[in-house]
């Protein structure tokens, strides 16, 4: 695990450095408002949000309304960003994922049905090669647990928050963890699978 993770470091790298930014090929206007509005330059992102796209700030106050706890970010043209479907489509040319995938997020451990993206969407712009899974699931800000056939994944938002509770309070990972199953079904249930694309 540790070699794969060694051998791989610079492609991690690129993808987290593309999420720090605008990333690739982003809308030159706010591709959520109405026809009718005067077309904005998109410059807001929510971190929260799953694959949310950048907005003008109307879009994005309205699709928070119901989100105050989200954390909003403003980006300059010297930035980068995201490429994928981030209007949300579905994809043209699904690959199926695994059936019973885990996502460990701060509000719980998540079980869900997946599909990765097969599509043009999904072409890398500097090896025009087809993005591979974990590739896929980084630019969702989702570390995969391994690398080649990812079946577990654990959110930025866990990792960065398991990160600073370690720094403050001393508290482990195997701690850490327990807490988050206990928060998703403190009864010893199995967790639901939900689909998500």
């Amino acid at each position: 695990p540790m070699r794969t993770f060694v051998r791989n470091r610079e492609d991690y790298l690129n993808v987290m450095m593309i999420l720090k930014g605008r990333g690739d090929h982003v809308p030159e206007t706010c591709p959520t408002c109405p026809p009718d509005k005067e077309p904005t330059t998109p410059v807001f992102r929510c971190m929260d949000c799953f694959q949310g796209p950048l907005s003008c700030q109307d879009c994005c106050i309205e699709q928070h309304v119901a989100h105050p706890l989200h954390r909003i970010q403003v980006c300059d043209r010297f930035s980068f960003f995201l490429k994928g479907h981030s209007d949300k489509s579905d994809c043209s040319r699904p690959i199926r994922g695994p059936s019973k995938f885990i996502v460990v997020h701060t509000n719980g451990v998540h079980r869900i049905r997946l599909n990765y993206c097969g599509c043009h969407l999904s072409i890398s712009s500097s090896t025009s090669l087809q993005r591979q899974k974990w590739e896929q699931l980084m630019r969702c800000r989702w570390f995969p647990a391994t690398h080649a056939h990812p079946r577990t994944t654990f959110t930025f938002q866990f990792l960065e928050q398991f990160h600073i509770m370690n720094l403050s309070g001393k508290i482990n990972l195997y701690d850490y963890y327990k807490a988050i199953e206990k928060l998703t079904d403190n009864t010893g249930g199995k967790i639901p699978v939900c689909s998500i694309r």
